[in-house]
C-alpha cells in the first residue's frame, strides 16, 4: 500500500508538465522573434532544454522519499 502523500507516476508527470506549461507557451514567441531578427536563434532551443530540465527536477522531487516527510508516517507533532 502506498503512503497517502505519494503521487503516482502519472500524477507526477502531470505535475511536472503543468509546472513548465506557462513558460513553454513562450517558445513560439521566441521563434517568431528570432525570425524577425530580434532574438538570436539559440534562445528557443535553450528555453526548451531549460524547461525539460525543470520538468525532470519537478518529477524527481515529487517522488516518494523526497517530500521532506518520513516514509513510515511517523512525523513529529507540530
Amino acid at each position: 500500500m502506498t503512503h497517502p502523500h505519494h503521487l503516482t507516476p502519472r500524477h507526477r508527470a502531470r505535475l511536472a508538465l503543468s509546472s513548465v506549461l506557462p513558460t513553454l507557451l513562450t517558445v513560439p514567441l521566441c521563434a517568431a522573434l528570432a525570425i524577425a531578427g530580434v532574438l538570436p536563434w539559440s534562445i528557443a532551443p535553450t528555453v526548451v532544454v531549460a524547461l525539460a530540465i525543470q520538468a525532470a527536477v519537478v518529477y524527481v522531487r515529487s517522488g516518494p522519499g523526497l517530500t521532506g516527510r518520513p516514509s513510515n508516517g511517523s512525523a513529529p507533532p507540530r
